[in-house]
């Protein structure tokens, strides 16, 4: 629902209070069908992001974005410089247009795999284009017509339509009438009324279709009003970014924002992370099965092989036989049989000779290949001894890692079995863990529950941990009345809540990280990171905060660790 026209609108509303009057520095693209328009305004500088990905249309306003160094590209530089009057939705369609210097505007075209973003004049002739410039430059522009339903006709009028649309599901219904409602809020308009999408719409009844236009009815009116965003999780994937609460959405947890920029900002984040998690944990898992198949191969291989050991015994057998009954052997003869006098029950024993040799070497044939297969059987009995061990590994490795659910885990999974991994062949695959820490800028730890805590490493560092990094329900630490780190304790990188223990250890890092890290106690502020505000002007890594509660605590870090 990121690019929805419901969500498009309130973008758009809110961008016109933020960015109108602001000046566009710079427009420029460093990701794939990504276009960043930076901008300042009253002494803040913001990024507007958008994408045009066709599987990912979004559109949200951050803070400054830098710009990297290489593989950037400059785009509308004609605009650069200017300065933003206006921001608006067009009526019934997603598309966003930054207005600037009369007439001038930039579109912003949300339509899935048609995304772009174009350059328009007064005379509206499209005169750049991010995407498909030589198609599009040059030519008109024309806004889609849309005959969007309006939702003010009565109860009569909305049962006349939905009868004369014909037979066919009630969700390609719902659709026709109200072209802005997603599959999303479709099925949600569908379980309030208590109906099913997947109904004909010849099926329903006067009760249902009262039902269903109440329920649409209630729906635009929340989708309307002042947005409460919030994302739905099961485990620990995103599932959904809604403007309104989702009754038909069965999710094992659920978060909330004051933004809903930030929303769409950490819903785009959190699935890219889960995304690259599924895939690095998918290759991990495929090739830790790929040994325990291999390992399982051998030892069956081995099982077979187990019978050289009564080979041996055997060959041991008929070189002694042999040696005992050298007069009984002839030249020519291709075998010999003999009484077996090794054994109680004397049964008679056929041995197969090799008539280039003597009877002596025969013999000594048979004790030389005894003592090969001794020796094989020593080889595999230690190799199988190996492989036993390796498939256990290879299980126990594998099983911890079904476990894994977060980034943040399968990082701490890699770092925690960094040498179990290396003996199994995948040291290699390894600094994929080194680099998920170290794209992290902050000191890292993990306190009980698997929390993960980012610990701000100067006073610049601070603020980009708190301002950037650090989300609206992330608790957040400080010494009071010393200089020292801002510590946070990331939510949702543990199992539920954090426990009393994980918070009491996240402040014993703030008060360890503090100019008072010496002291027996000390007096630790927490509070979410949402009632931390930093005043304009004010000194790096300065802040206010509200709500705060005081713990008094000694300064230490998870396990004894003494980092600095």
């Amino acid at each position: 629902m990121i690019a929805n026209y419901y969500t498009l609108r309130h973008l758009a509303r809110d961008l016109d209070k933020r960015l109108a009057g602001a000046v566009i520095n710079e427009v420029f693209c460093q990701n794939k069908n990504e276009l960043l328009l930076s901008l300042s305004a009253v002494g803040d500088r913001y990024a507007l992001l958008v994408s045009c990905e066709p599987s990912t249309n979004y559109l949200f306003l951050r803070g400054e974005v830098h710009r990297a160094k290489k593989n950037s590209i400059d785009v509308f530089k004609s605009i650069w410089g200017k300065q933003v009057e206006h921001v608006f939705i067009q009526p019934a369609d997603r598309e966003i247009i930054l207005q600037y210097g009369g007439d001038t505007r930039v579109i912003i075209q949300l339509f899935g795999s048609k995304a772009n973003v174009l350059l328009v004049d007064a005379g509206n002739r499209v005169v750049d284009s991010f995407l498909h410039p030589k198609e599009n430059v040059g030519g008109k522009h024309e806004s889609r017509a849309q005959d969007l339903a309006q939702v003010s006709h009565t109860h009569e009028e909305f049962t006349s339509r939905l009868r004369a649309i014909g037979n066919i599901l009630l969700s390609a219904a719902v659709k026709k009438l109200f072209p802005p409602f997603s599959s999303v809020l479709i099925r949600e308009a569908c379980h309030r009324a208590d109906l099913s999408e997947q109904q004909l719409v010849a099926e329903l009844q006067d009760a249902d279709r009262q039902r269903l236009y109440a329920s649409i009815l209630e729906l635009i009116d929340q989708l309307e009003s002042p947005p409460f965003p919030r994302l739905y999780y099961q485990d620990a994937q995103p599932m959904i970014c809604s403007l309104v609460p989702l009754a038909h959405v069965k999710a094992t947890s659920e978060e909330r924002f004051d933004s809903l920029h930030d929303a769409i900002r950490t819903f785009l984040g959190k699935s890219r992370k889960h995304k690259s998690l599924l895939h690095e944990r998918e290759r991990l898992s495929h090739y830790l099965e790929q040994g325990i198949a291999r390992a399982e191969r051998t030892l069956e291989k081995i099982a077979v092989e187990s019978q050289s050991l009564e080979r041996a015994a055997q060959y041991q057998l008929f070189g002694k036989l042999l040696m005992a009954n050298l007069h009984r052997i002839q030249p020519g003869m291709k075998q010999v049989e003999v009484e077996n006098v090794f054994s109680t029950s004397r049964e008679r024993a056929a041995i197969p000779l090799e008539l280039s040799l003597s009877p002596a070497k025969n013999a000594e044939r048979y004790f030389e290949k005894a003592k090969k297969s001794r020796v094989s059987v020593e080889e595999k009995t230690k190799h199988r001894e190996e492989t036993v061990e390796e498939w256990e590994r290879l299980r126990d490795l594998l099983t911890s890692l079904s476990a894994v659910q977060t980034p943040e885990q399968f990082a701490d999974f890699m770092a925690a079995h960094d040498e179990q991994l290396a003996g199994v062949g995948y040291k290699a695959e390894t600094r994929g863990a080194d680099q998920a820490r170290e794209h992290v800028p902050f000191r890292t730890f993990t306190v009980a529950g698997g929390f993960a805590v980012w610990v701000g490493k100067s006073s610049e560092n601070n603020d980009l941990l708190t301002s950037k990094y650090a989300r609206p329900n992330d608790l957040w630490f400080h010494a009071r009345g010393s200089s020292g780190s801002h510590v946070v304790l990331k939510m949702g990188t543990g199992k539920g809540q954090p426990s009393k223990k994980a918070i009491d250890e996240a402040a014993s890092i703030a008060a360890f990280y503090s100019k008072m890290k010496n002291a027996k106690h000390v007096p630790v502020a927490v509070t979410e990171r949402k009632y931390v505000r930093k005043s304009k002007g004010a000194p790096p890594g300065t802040v206010t905060i509200e709500r705060e509660r005081l713990l008094f605590v000694e300064p230490g870090l998870p396990g004894g660790d003494q980092r600095n």
